[in-house]
């Protein structure tokens, strides 16, 4: 139905590391329910500290991500479960919407207007997981740069696409040339920011190479 298999093996995860169920009972209580998308991200990989407040925080009870409390996001109308490390967005789940298996999520700037950002939970949570993973690697080029609709075609010409878009950050993409390694573009307006990362070296020098040489970037040595 949704694929966090994949999102567990970006970050090497042999075995589930989920939320602590007492975390989860106290997330219940407060929603009222849980979608099933969502609970099986917590009990499967709720509990990874990368994926889930490298960049951005999944929500939890005791504050564990970046010390957001789930407590202190409360609105009339939608559950939130995560949150941009700043607070510049928070998103959320309709509260009519909560007994559907994998519902829309929401996101605000302003606590008080709202538009949908992700068709579905699984598809939040999977992008939201490859931007953590992107930012997390041990290698990376360490600052975005600003391309053209032109640099990222040709970006998307060399290397295969990584099924992680969503309108997470106004739309992002993500390819990936190896395993190990990510390349990802936020929308900005008619261009994109381009960050790369890799978790080998090896990768991470013959990718920035290549990803130079179709920008016309001088790479640095």
């Amino acid at each position: 139905m949704w694929n966090y298999e994949g999102i567990c093996e970006l970050f090497q995860l042999t075995r589930p590391e989920p939320l602590p169920e007492e975390q989860i009972q106290q997330i219940q209580e407060l929603f009222g329910t849980i979608p099933e998308a969502l609970l099986e991200y917590y009990r499967l990989c709720g509990g990874c500290q990368s994926m889930n407040a490298t960049q951005d925080a999944l929500l939890t009870s005791d504050g564990r991500y970046l010390h957001y409390r789930i407590q202190n996001f409360e609105y009339e109308k939608y559950c939130a479960f995560y949150v941009e490390n700043q607070c510049c967005f928070v998103c959320a789940i309709k509260k009519e919407d909560l007994t559907k298996t994998n519902p829309p999520v929401y996101e605000t700037q302003d606590d008080e207007n709202w538009y949908q950002v992700c068709n579905s939970v699984s598809e939040f949570l999977i992008s939201q997981a490859y931007v953590q993973r992107t930012f997390s690697f041990a290698y990376s080029c360490e600052e975005f740069y600003m391309i053209t609709q032109e640099q990222a075609d040709l970006l998307a010409e060399k290397f295969p696409h990584a099924d992680a878009d969503s309108e997470l950050y106004t739309g992002v993409k993500f390819f990936q040339p190896y395993e190990d390694a990510l390349i990802m573009l936020i929308k900005d307006g008619e261009e994109f920011l381009c960050l790369w990362s890799s978790e080998s070296e090896q990768h991470f020098e013959k990718m920035t190479e290549q990803i130079c040489e179709i920008l016309g970037f001088e790479s640095e040595e």
